[in-house]
């Protein structure tokens, strides 16, 4: 009975359960471009409009385009269908392009112009992260449950936001080096700083819970040292021709253009360096397809899979010694929720349960949740 119930109503942080609003061009600051010219920095925020809770976890999704196209928007939806899911969601805007050779992007003047372009990214994002940590009671964040995630360039800015950390080594390229010159004109190319940027440094980079990686890579192994890892979701086909799922250079099937790019390690050689390392394996999942494209083959099981994995990371363990004990106060106040999500009552004691009409609700009373029977005026409580 009870587990037909929890069925019917689903998982927490899984199924779209809430009515949603979005909160488009919230401008998170401003930085250099790769050309020197400055950015505006945005995110769309969306939150949950009846889940009546304060603090939810956080999901930041960072959208793909080969650093040099792309825009949040592409991933409005599926922001939009993790809030319904009870998350402040985000889709994250980042300083996009690179310098060209004697062509124009996707041809790289040379290896260091994409190395570059995944750090302005990670600036943009940890700055991103301290932005919703300052205005964290705003948006309903919990900033101790985040998970972060994207595809292609995206999931490449992703894994290096999990991973990276002061115990790495930057690479070289992106101290000062050599100017590009193209075209009769000369860009300086400096020293980018810190992998953190400058903006809302009073406030500290929130950690990682759970990153979900979509065709993405990471430019060295070792940036899976030091840290505590974090766990680690992942999907690739096997012959993606754009970003390889061993190690290769993006692009290899086209080599005038790859010939600029650095080797990166892709899913299927992350996998193989999590085996290596005995990194257990409830701490990441790899959905690897046979297939020769760079996209998902089944966009809403891979996103549901996705779903089911953060939620392992992002929810909080509940005691039966704490349910107990909410459940025996007179005084607890529950939310009740009608199995479509719909709301049913607000904070509401036990007692004043009993005057709803009899039927099945999802109950929960800050972060403790419940299966709520009312039959009669009886009430069952399945935790």
């Amino acid at each position: 009975m009870v587990t037909a119930i929890s069925a019917a109503f689903g998982q927490p942080f899984v199924d779209a359960v809430y009515k949603v609003k979005s909160t488009n061009n919230v401008v998170y600051g401003t930085a250099p471009r790769y050309n020197g010219a400055s950015d505006t920095l945005r995110m769309n925020i969306v939150v949950p409009t009846n889940d009546n809770t304060f603090k939810r976890p956080l999901v930041v999704w960072i959208h793909g385009g080969g650093f040099i196209q792309g825009s949040r928007a592409d991933f409005q939806s599926l922001a939009e269908i993790w809030a319904k899911r009870g998350y402040t969601a985000v889709t994250i805007s980042y300083r996009l392009g690179i310098h060209g050779g004697a062509f124009d992007p996707p041809f790289a003047y040379d290896e260091a112009e994409l190395v570059r372009a995944c750090f302005r990214g990670v600036q943009d994002v940890r700055t991103g992260l301290r932005f919703l940590s300052k205005n964290a009671e705003q948006y309903g964040i919990d900033t101790s449950r985040i998970a972060i995630g994207g595809a292609s360039a995206g999931s490449i800015i992703a894994l290096h936001v999990a991973y990276i950390d002061q115990q790495d080594k930057l690479p070289e390229a992106v101290g000062e080096i050599s100017d590009v010159t193209r075209a009769g004109r000369t860009f300086k190319r400096p020293d980018m700083g810190s992998y953190d940027g400058v903006l809302y440094s009073d406030v500290p980079t929130p950690g990682v819970d759970a990153v979900l990686n979509i065709f993405g890579a990471l430019l060295n192994r070792s940036y899976l040292d030091h840290s505590p890892f974090v766990p680690l979701f992942s999907y690739h086909q096997t012959e993606d021709p754009v970003v390889a799922c061993g190690e290769d250079r993006p692009y290899r099937t086209i080599p005038l253009v790859s010939a600029n790019y650095p080797r990166m390690i892709g899913t299927c050689a992350i996998v193989e360096e999590l085996e290596n390392r005995g990194t257990p394996v409830s701490q990441y999942e790899a959905l690897i397809h046979q297939g020769a494209a760079h996209e998902v083959h089944d966009p809403a099981g891979i996103d549901k899979a996705a779903a089911m994995f953060a939620a392992k990371y992002i929810s909080i363990p509940t005691s039966v010694a704490e349910f107990d004990e909410a459940v025996v106060d007179p005084g607890s106040r529950w939310t009740l929720h009608t199995l479509n999500g719909e709301v049913a009552a607000c904070h509401v004691t036990a007692r004043e349960i009993t005057t709803l009409p009899d039927g099945v609700y999802a109950a929960h009373k800050g972060n403790l949740r419940s299966i709520v029977v009312l039959t009669n005026g009886c009430l069952n409580w399945a935790r």
